[in-house]
C-alpha cells in the first residue's frame, strides 16, 4: 500500500511538472521574448524578401524595394547588437513594404504573367511609354502592354492562371485581363502573326478585329491574324473553342477544326484539320559521312493519299525565314532525296498540307549531323554528357522540364527535341496526354554519340 501511495504522489507530481512545462511552453509561443520577436519578424521579412525578388518586380518598384531592403539590414545590424526592439521596429516596417509590393504586384498581374522563354528579337513597349524594350526570361508583362516578334523572334508567355501562351515570329499583340472574374484568366489582342494558346484550368481569351475566340480550359489552339486582310484563322487541335465575331455570330469548333472569321462578319465554313505526317527515317542524331553517302533520305507517312507535305530544312531549330536551307512546299510523295554538300547539324520537319492550303501543325522536329570522316580526329570523345533535370512543374496535363546540359549537346524529351540556350540550359513545356502515371524520358546526346538518360514519373489525373 505503501510502494503504491509513492508511486501516485510520484505521478502526481510528474503531470504537475509536464503541466508547467506545457504552460510555460504555451506562454512562450505567445508571449516570446524582445529577442525571439525581432527574430521572428526578421524571418518572415526575408521570406517576404525572397517572394518579391521571384516575383520580378518592375522598374517602377525599385525605389520600394530598395527602401524595404535597407529596413531590413537595419533590423539585422539592431538584432546583432542586441537592440531587439529597434531590430523588430525596423523588421516590422520591412515586412510591411514588402506586403504592400506584393498585394498591388498580384493585383496588376490578376490575368497577366511574364515570359518564361525567348527566341531572337522580342520587344516590349509598356502601356503609356514610346519606346520598346528588349524583353528578359521571366520579366513581367501588365495589362496594355505590347509585345512584338521579329522575323526570327518567338517568345512563350507564361499567365498566373496556368495559360501558356506561344508567340510566333512577325507578331504584334497587347495584353489583357479579364478583371470581372474572381479568377481573372489570361487575354491577349492580336494584332498581327500567329499565337498557340494552351490552357490548363482555366479558360482564356484571344481578341481580335474579326473575332473573339473564348478558349476552353485543357485546351491547344493556334490564332493567326493575316497582315494584309486582317482576316482571323481559329484552329482548334485539342479541346474546344467559341468564336464569335462583332455582329454575334458564333462559331464552335472542338479537336482538329478550323474556321476563318473576316473583318465584314462572316465565317468561312468549317474545316477539319489533318494530322501531321508521321516522321519515318532518318531516327534522331542520325549521322552521314560526307565522304560515302551524298545523298540523304529522308521519309515520312502521310495521313492521306491525296494530301500533300511541306517539308523545310535547316541549320537553326528555330526555322527563322533567314535561315531555312531547303524549303519545298508541296511535295506528294512519302521521301525527299537531300544532297549533301557542307558538314554540320541540320534539323528537319513536316507538315500536311490538304485542299484549300489547309495546312496541319508541324510535326516533331528532328536533327542528323553530316560529318567526313576524312577530317583527322585529335581526341575520341566516349564521355557521356552531364545532365541535370529540375523536378517536373505541373500546369493541368502540361509539365514544365528545366535542367541543363552541355554545351554542344542536344536533347529530347520523349523523342521531341529541346532547343538549348548558349549555356546548354533548356526549358520546355512537355503535353501529357494519357491519364494517370506517366514517363517522361529526358535524353542527352553530345556530337560524338553519347547518350545520358533521365526518367522523370508524373501523374495526370482527369476530372
Amino acid at each position: 500500500m505503501r510502494v503504491n501511495t509513492i508511486r501516485r504522489i510520484a505521478f502526481a507530481i510528474l503531470l504537475v511538472v509536464v503541466a508547467a512545462v506545457m504552460v510555460a511552453l504555451g506562454y512562450r509561443h505567445f508571449n516570446p521574448r524582445d529577442d525571439e520577436r525581432a527574430r521572428r519578424a526578421i524571418e518572415q521579412a526575408d521570406l517576404l524578401r525572397e517572394q518579391v525578388l521571384a516575383f520580378a518586380a518592375p522598374d517602377a518598384w525599385k525605389d520600394n524595394v530598395a527602401a524595404a531592403g535597407r529596413e531590413l539590414e537595419s533590423a539585422k545590424t539592431a538584432y546583432a547588437e542586441s537592440q531587439w526592439e529597434q531590430a523588430e521596429s525596423h523588421a516590422e516596417s520591412a515586412i510591411s513594404r514588402y506586403q504592400t509590393m506584393l498585394g498591388v504586384g498580384r493585383s496588376q498581374l490578376g490575368g497577366a504573367g511574364h515570359f518564361y522563354s525567348l527566341e531572337g528579337r522580342v520587344q516590349v513597349q509598356r502601356t503609356g511609354k514610346p519606346e520598346w524594350q528588349t524583353a528578359e526570361h521571366r520579366m513581367p508583362v501588365f495589362e496594355g502592354d505590347f509585345v512584338r516578334t521579329g522575323r526570327d523572334g518567338s517568345a512563350e508567355i507564361l499567365f498566373e492562371d496556368g495559360s501558356l501562351y506561344r508567340v510566333g515570329p512577325d507578331s504584334l499583340l497587347e495584353i489583357h485581363r479579364r478583371a470581372a472574374t474572381s479568377a481573372p484568366a489570361g487575354t491577349v489582342k492580336m494584332v498581327v502573326g500567329r499565337i498557340n494558346v494552351y490552357t490548363s484550368d482555366n479558360p482564356s481569351t484571344v481578341t481580335t478585329d474579326a473575332a473573339d475566340t473564348e478558349i476552353d480550359s485543357d485546351s491547344r489552339v493556334a490564332v493567326g491574324v493575316d497582315e494584309a486582310d486582317r482576316k482571323t484563322t481559329v484552329a482548334t487541335f485539342k479541346g474546344r473553342a467559341l468564336v464569335r465575331n462583332p455582329r454575334g455570330l458564333e462559331v464552335a469548333l472542338t479537336d482538329r477544326e478550323q474556321v476563318a472569321a473576316a473583318t465584314d462578319g462572316t465565317f468561312s465554313r468549317k474545316q477539319r484539320i489533318p494530322d501531321p505526317p508521321l516522321l519515318l527515317e532518318p531516327h534522331n542524331n542520325a549521322g552521314f559521312d560526307l565522304t560515302s553517302a551524298r545523298i540523304i533520305e529522308v521519309s515520312w507517312r502521310r495521313p492521306a493519299a491525296d494530301t500533300a507535305v511541306h517539308l523545310q530544312v535547316s541549320r537553326s531549330q528555330r526555322f527563322s525565314p533567314d535561315e531555312i536551307d531547303i524549303d519545298a512546299p508541296n511535295l506528294t510523295k512519302d521521301w525527299a532525296r537531300l544532297e549533301a554538300i557542307d558538314s554540320g547539324t541540320y534539323f528537319w520537319r513536316v507538315a500536311t498540307v490538304a485542299d484549300n492550303d489547309l495546312r496541319s501543325e508541324w510535326s516533331a522536329v528532328r536533327r542528323f549531323r553530316i560529318f567526313s570522316s576524312s577530317e583527322p580526329t585529335l581526341l575520341q570523345d566516349e564521355v557521356p554528357p552531364e545532365l541535370e533535370v529540375r523536378p517536373p512543374q505541373q500546369l493541368g496535363n502540361m509539365f514544365i522540364i528545366e535542367g541543363r546540359t552541355e554545351v554542344g549537346a542536344t536533347v529530347t524529351i520523349n523523342g521531341e527535341l529541346v532547343r538549348l540556350d548558349s549555356e546548354g540550359g533548356f526549358r520546355k513545356t512537355v503535353e501529357v496526354i494519357n491519364d494517370g502515371w506517366n514517363d517522361l524520358i529526358i535524353q542527352a546526346e553530345d556530337p560524338s554519340g553519347n547518350r545520358t538518360e533521365r526518367r522523370e514519373r508524373v501523374y495526370v489525373e482527369v476530372y
